[in-house]
């Protein structure tokens, strides 16, 4: 396919610039789901809250009206805090949401490049694909098999061809073929764009952590319930007043409820992915981040993400002899001038100079096409002025199953049926030979024998066995359409060196350590498979290597009991990916698998960690994928799990934190009543839950990430908290109530209670910001900002409450003298010792 010349030229990047100014950019204007109003009002929607309204009300009716100010003031305070959860959250996602871009090839000042789709105006040309998602509203000026699935727009499922002139919408999916197309309509003024009300009217489906995290909120809640109706009780029976009892209860109540859990956890969930998108991993579905933890085996690509996919031509093997790059056969060759003719012709990537590299390119395309390009370039045969002489007639698309490209060209400026005329073909070498017939040496064809053929296949393997990547190429002359890929003269191949990325070793062993299989799945040939596994570490010299030929043949159940011993499969199919993930689940593996194609989207959708590749994934892989790696790499990849599994910790953290609180103010209050011992009066009980729930659960979403934590197994289950878990909320839970009890030798009041059991939780919020690990080795950790301000706020607000008579007389306390206040603080880090033996006893 020739574009014409004004297609070659496009719009100038002065008219392109004055273009964005009058439509503005490609991107459709969303509603604002978010605002500060709407949000601090939710807080209000919520059972407990209301309660706590009308036991206000109720205070100034009775003629209460400091208590009712304060309680009043409490739930204020409590709906900031809530608000500026939901605030810092939405704002981390959006910011996340501003690092996806879908980059578009574009024609301007007459070069092909690539920008971010957003920058797309009317006017503008652009080269689409199989697998692009059409970026804007457009007309086809030229394509070549071109079909389109509309389901996005008409839920018709066949796709749907293309001629020239047709228009093409935003949103649908170029399924075959390859073509320009001129922009008419960007942004909202897109077909898509006019419905985009509508699809702004659904709500945001909840992720499974989520989901579950509400239901256990609401479990705990009832809970929380029940103990403050037995609390209402023994306190109404203790001869206090039924209002009295009442505010108690309900101040208990929203106590022990956790209620700020939801917030705290998409606060971390938002931090979390916003350093993982920082480090090269970008997460489109959150339900990625719960399942990080029990991946238990990654199915990867080779190309590009095991490779540094900067593919160059190192081999060549032509007229029976092998030749290196930097001592080419001549182009009075007549083969070699033909497989630089081929490389050129028979190819969609194109070459920007690098400017500050006089002799490198940037590969716009595909990468091995690419260095077919460059390869053909250094030969002074360039790949424009080819395609510029040359008009492509007919194309057989590159297919998975079939390895191989095949176009039909005639010489431009010439329509007699004499005109010159070629049939190129390239791609894997066996499927190559399987259509040739004939075999070209100097200007000689000679007839290709089964020993030739033989003959050829062991200069593969001696090329395959370097670790090289082999295309294969071949050609015939003039031809009707229905024998494109018959008969054809084999030429010779080439070998391009791929590099292992020099990182990958060290993050397959990293993986391997952490209890996670990983397997390769490439389309490449079986030996150089095998080379790029013995250099990463995923196999060793002479382990087991499944094709894909052989996978296709042998049954579910026959594979299921030699796929535990396979490490890498060779010469698949993209649907053969899809079968292996699932067979691999039926043995109980939780996988991640990456991919970049688009028949990638089924094996991608069923894993249970779908990986697309940034750079060389297709727009259908990226829609469809749980994270997109932006640097196509494997070592970003593992520590993307890395990344996971420790927002997973701090999410775990945060819910132990908020439980052991409660539950040790749920315990103490218990078991005091009955024994008429000091308990904190209900505005006291408010206030230590907003301290609770306030800046130092906060300050977990910034807790350091565990170092070692690739050092340990996958999660073995999807539960939010396991038996050890709720082993140490509820001994912490009862080391709280044990220490507050026994202060009372220090202080036989309300005051001391009140004040001890707040500093009991500021010293549980040590523990678990440094997730369990020792504070001796570890209080460098403790010196971070957040967690000093999270931590000193409540001891340096406490004396204001203890002194000021306005909060003096608000929250029922005396002055404490200063040496019983710090001995108070000195009796509360008991409870570290009462956590050391907890994690010594439970071993964690």
């Amino acid at each position: 396919m020739i574009p014409m010349e004004e297609k070659i030229w496009g719009l100038t990047s002065e008219e392109a610039s004055r273009q964005l100014k009058i439509y503005g950019p490609n991107e459709i204007k969303e509603e604002k789901r978010f605002t500060i109003i709407k949000a601090f009002l939710s807080q209000f929607n919520n059972f407990l809250v209301l309660l706590l309204l009308a036991a206000s009300i109720v205070s100034f009716v009775v003629g209460e009206t400091l208590d009712g100010v304060f309680i009043l003031a409490i739930i204020i305070l409590n709906a900031f805090f809530g608000l500026y959860q939901e605030y810092r959250a939405e704002k981390s996602l959006q910011s996340l949401q501003k690092l996806t871009q879908t980059l578009i090839r574009v024609i301007r000042d007459g070069k092909e490049q690539e920008i971010d789709s957003r920058y797309l105006v009317p006017k503008d040309i652009i080269y689409l694909e199989e697998g692009s998602k059409i970026p804007a509203d457009g007309k086809l000026i030229d394509g070549i098999n071109l079909e389109v699935n509309e389901a996005a727009l008409t839920g018709e499922s066949l796709p749907v061809p293309k001629a020239t002139s047709d228009k093409i919408f935003a949103g649908t999916i170029i399924s075959r073929g390859r073509g320009y197309v001129k922009v008419i309509s960007t942004g909202s003024a897109t077909k898509f764009g006019q419905i985009a009300k509508t699809l702004q009217t659904i709500k945001e489906v909840k992720t499974p952590l989520q989901e579950k995290l509400e239901a256990f909120t609401k479990q705990v809640g009832l809970i929380g319930i029940i103990a403050s109706i037995l609390v209402f009780g023994l306190s109404f029976i203790k001869d206090k007043s039924l209002m009295e009892s009442f505010l108690f209860a309900i101040s208990l109540a929203v106590a022990a409820v956790p209620e700020g859990l939801p917030a705290v956890m998409t606060i971390i969930l938002a931090i979390g992915v916003e350093r993982m998108a920082k480090k090269k991993a970008i997460v489109r579905k959150l339900s990625a981040i719960e399942t990080m933890g029990s991946l238990t085996l990654i199915a990867t690509d080779k190309t590009g993400t095991l490779t540094t996919n900067q593919m160059r031509v190192k081999k060549i093997w032509v007229d029976d002899k092998e030749y290196d790059i930097s001592s080419p056969p001549s182009l009075t060759n007549h083969p070699f001038r033909l497989i630089l003719q081929n490389s050129a012709l028979c190819s969609t990537a194109s070459l920007i100079k690098k400017i500050e590299e006089k002799e490198d390119f940037e590969i716009i395309g595909d990468t091995t096409e690419g260095a077919l390009l460059i390869m053909a370039h250094q030969n002074r045969m360039f790949y424009e002025e080819e395609r510029k002489n040359w008009l492509i007639e007919k194309e057989i698309p590159f297919s998975s199953k079939t390895k191989r490209m095949t176009v039909k060209v005639r010489k431009k400026d010439n329509d007699l049926p004499s005109a010159e005329v070629y049939i190129f073909s390239k791609g894997a070498p066996e499927s190559i030979l399987e259509i040739c017939q004939f075999y070209q040496i100097g200007n000689e064809i000679k007839k290709l024998t089964p020993a030739k053929k033989s003959e050829i296949a062991q200069e593969f393997e001696q090329f395959a066995q370097k670790g090289l990547r082999m295309i294969a190429f071949s050609y015939k002359t003039n031809s009707d359409d229905e024998s494109l890929e018959e008969d054809h003269i084999f030429l010779g191949f080439v070998g391009i060196a791929d590099p292992v990325r020099p990182e990958v070793k060290e993050a397959v062993k990293k993986a391997q350590n952490a209890g996670i299989k990983v397997v390769m799945i490439t389309g490449d040939n079986e030996l150089t498979a095998e080379a790029v596994g013995v250099e990463t570490g995923i196999i060793k010299k002479g382990e087991l290597i499944l094709t894909g030929k052989i996978l296709r043949e042998t049954s579910d159940d026959e594979l299921l009991k030699i796929l535990p011993k396979v490490k890498i499969f060779a010469r698949t199919y993209p649907e053969d990916k899809h079968r292996i993930v699932k067979l691999y689940q039926k043995l109980g593996e939780v996988v991640a698998v990456t991919g970049d194609g688009v028949n990638d989207a089924l094996a991608l959708k069923q894993a249970e960690v779908g990986v697309a590749m940034g750079k060389t994934g297709t727009d259908v892989a990226k829609d469809t994928a749980h994270i997109i790696i932006t640097d196509d790499n494997f070592a970003t990849l593992v520590a993307a799990i890395e990344q996971g599994r420790n927002i997973f910790i701090h999410i775990k953290n945060a819910i132990k934190y908020l439980l052991s609180c409660n539950v040790g103010e749920v315990i103490y209050i218990l078991f005091a009543l009955p024994l008429n011992l000091p308990i904190p009066s209900p505005l006291q009980l408010l206030y230590i839950n907003v301290a609770t729930d306030g800046l130092p659960a906060i300050s977990l979403a910034f807790a350091p990430d565990d170092k070692k934590i690739l050092e340990k197994p996958p999660r073995k289950t999807l539960t939010i908290l396991d038996r050890v878990d709720f082993h140490y909320v509820f001994a912490v839970g009862f080391f709280t109530m044990v220490l507050a009890t026994f202060s009372i030798f220090i202080e036989n009041s309300t005051t001391g209670i009140f004040s001890a059991i707040i500093f009991i939780q500021q010293f549980i919020l040590v523990d678990l910001f440094l997730s369990h690990r020792h504070i001796a080795s570890n209080y460098k950790l403790l010196l971070r900002p957040i967690f000093l301000l999270a931590f000193l706020f409540p001891f340096l607000v406490q004396p204001f409450i203890l002194n000021l008579p306005l909060l003096q007389q608000a929250f029922k306390v005396e002055s404490l003298n200063w040496e019983i206040f710090f001995i108070l603080i000195g009796f509360s880090s008991l409870i570290l010792l009462g956590i050391r033996g907890v994690k010594e006893f439970l071993k964690i």
